[in-house]
């Protein structure tokens, strides 16, 4: 086919164009991250070149700009793909990139300036720009965030298709047909993977703008919902989450036996106007790490409200659930926050939750237990069994700490 050179850069010119003031437009009016001004910047500086090389026959000395700036492409873009994957950085230091630009358009310079014959110029130009996408690709390829991101792999296939191309031109200058319609055809085939590489990276910033502002979101998304179900003082559920997730483990199958635990510290509100709140804080922090310490991976606790917490025990009878009490305030001992003028003891009411029994109605139980662990001098653990209206305590085991 006949190719007319000026009437395909200029198509170039106005594709890369229109393509950086998309990229610009975008980049002022929408918020960006890290890299995407490179990306503006090469796609610019590719405008810029193809519109130098309008001029080349009657300017020559334009064509060592001109062709700089159509070889700088790669290198820009991985310079923003490098700011935008700033989490984790490469092992290969930037100056790689700049100094293989630098080398390739060296080389090609000093075959130009050589006066060299328009194979040598034409093969040292391709096999430059080979090396440049190559390189880009294996480099984008290696970053981690590549894994996760089609963008980030489309634009490896972008620089890999243009270094194929880029290959083949190589060979054919090689070759010495830098006549031929085979020659020609090629070098149209590398003109149009300049414009469909810009018109690409439009693309693909866009695509890479949006994942990362939807990892973003998913992000907050997810630290929202840490702060709407974690009690932030002591790390564990609130009494929302707690309902929540009790719930759910109740209604995933039987979990015969199942106990359910409600407990607080020992005249709380005396060790804040003795110590001060800090202090009161600090003993709630220390009882609920002590309580997560003390658990499976199965239970369930929640901070209630105050100095009140709940554990729901799945296949836990209560036995086995006035044990673990004694374990958590075994782990209190050592964590006491004030030992000499408040030590800290806890009192627990324990229930066995009854076939179909509501959690709140185990709650209710529980609290009744716990307020006869109240009454018999605090610092111990009471069961209660039977129906809310008329509960039977158990015998009451004393959990060792000595409250105020």
């Amino acid at each position: 086919m006949n190719l007319h050179l000026p009437t395909l850069l200029t198509v170039c010119v106005a594709a890369l164009a229109t393509s950086a003031g998309v990229m610009t437009l975008y980049g002022s009016t929408q918020r960006t991250y890290r890299g995407f001004g490179w990306w503006v910047l090469a796609q610019w500086l590719l405008a810029l070149g193809c519109l130098l090389q309008l001029f080349r026959d009657g300017t020559p000395e334009v064509l060592p700009l001109a062709n700089l700036l159509l070889l700088q492409w790669p290198i820009v873009v991985l310079a923003g793909m490098r700011h935008f994957c700033l989490r984790h950085p490469s092992r290969v230091p930037p100056a790689l990139d700049w100094l293989l630009l630098a080398l390739a358009y060296l080389v090609w310079l000093a075959t130009w300036a050589a006066q060299g014959s328009l194979p040598a110029t034409g093969a040292a130009f391709a096999g430059g720009a080979c090396v440049l996408h190559t390189y880009s690709a294996a480099m984008v390829w290696r970053m981690a965030e590549t894994r996760g991101s089609v963008a980030m792999k489309l634009l490896v296939a972008t620089d890999l298709a243009a270094a194929t191309v880029q290959a083949a031109r190589l060979v054919l200058a090689l070759s010495g047909h830098t006549e031929s319609a085979a020659s020609q055809e090629m070098l149209l085939a590398s003109g149009m993977v300049v414009v469909a590489s810009s018109l690409v990276m439009v693309y693909l910033a866009l695509m890479l703008t949006n994942e990362r502002s939807e990892a973003n979101l998913r992000a907050m998304h997810r630290k929202l919902r840490y702060l709407a179900d974690i009690d932030m003082l002591t790390r564990v559920p609130n009494r929302r989450r707690f309902h929540e997730l009790a719930g759910q483990a109740l209604a995933a199958g039987p979990l015969q036996p199942c106990a359910l635990m409600m407990f607080d510290v020992d005249h709380f509100k005396r060790i804040n106007d003795l110590l001060g709140h800090a202090t009161g804080d600090e003993a709630l922090r220390q009882v609920a790490r002590c309580v997560r310490d003390s658990l499976r991976a199965l239970d369930v606790a929640g901070r209630l409200g105050g100095e009140e917490f709940a554990v729901l025990l799945p296949e836990t009878s209560v036995d086995d659930a006035m044990t673990v009490a004694a374990r958590i305030v075994a782990r209190l001992g050592d964590r006491q926050v004030a030992p000499s003028l408040a030590p800290l003891s806890l009192s627990f009411g324990v229930v066995q939750l009854h076939p179909g029994e509501s959690l709140d109605d185990a709650l209710r139980r529980a609290d009744q237990a716990l307020y006869e662990a109240k009454r018999q001098g605090r610092s111990r653990a009471v069961p209660a069994f039977g129906m809310e209206a008329q509960p039977v305590f158990g015998e009451s085991r004393s959990l060792g700490l000595t409250s105020l």
